[in-house]
């Protein structure tokens, strides 16, 4: 059995509690809360210290400290999740179906892109709809049409220009 003495107790806490403070407030980034856990490391330190040697005392309190710190965040999260009902859940879930606005804009842009490509070359149309809608690559479109890379680039820029054109015409 080992004892620490309360003056021995009140000499550690001097030496320590002013760097424990700010070590313990850059984790838990509450004061109060820091406060707590200094407090409560000391009761803990003092409770092991009856019945155990404490070689190092400064990285056991540390220890212990970095350990409450921990606990802290883990009952923090928890109570923050505990706020949460099924009714607030429920209103914050966000339906993933586009309103029915949304819907018809959709359509009706759809609707445009298509006009937009009719009026388009061939070779246009073909790029776009080869690398945009089918995925190929342009060694594939390159090999398929029989043009160069760099065609298709200004295939493809020219027919971009154009349906961005009449999108926002309209």
């Amino acid at each position: 059995m080992y004892n620490l003495t309360a003056d021995a107790l009140t000499d550690l806490m001097q030496a320590y509690e002013r760097d424990l403070l700010r070590f313990l407030s850059q984790r838990v980034r509450c004061d109060e809360d820091a406060q707590d856990i200094v407090q409560e490391t000391f009761i803990r330190y003092a409770q092991y210290s009856k019945t155990n040697r404490v070689e190092n005392a400064r990285a056991f309190i540390y220890r212990v400290a970095a350990n409450l710190a921990t606990d802290y965040y883990r009952n923090h999260a928890r109570r923050a999740y505990a706020d949460i009902t099924p009714e607030v859940m429920a209103e914050t879930i966000i339906d993933p179906a586009p309103l029915p606005d949304q819907c018809a804009m959709s359509e009706q842009q759809v609707e445009m892109l298509i006009q937009a490509l009719a009026e388009l070359p061939p070779k246009c149309r073909d790029v776009f709809i080869m690398l945009r809608l089918k995925n190929q690559t342009y060694a594939e479109v390159e090999q398929a049409l029989g043009i160069s890379q760099t065609m298709i680039l200004k295939y493809l820029t020219r027919t971009l220009s154009h349906c961005r054109q009449k999108l926002e015409e309209s």
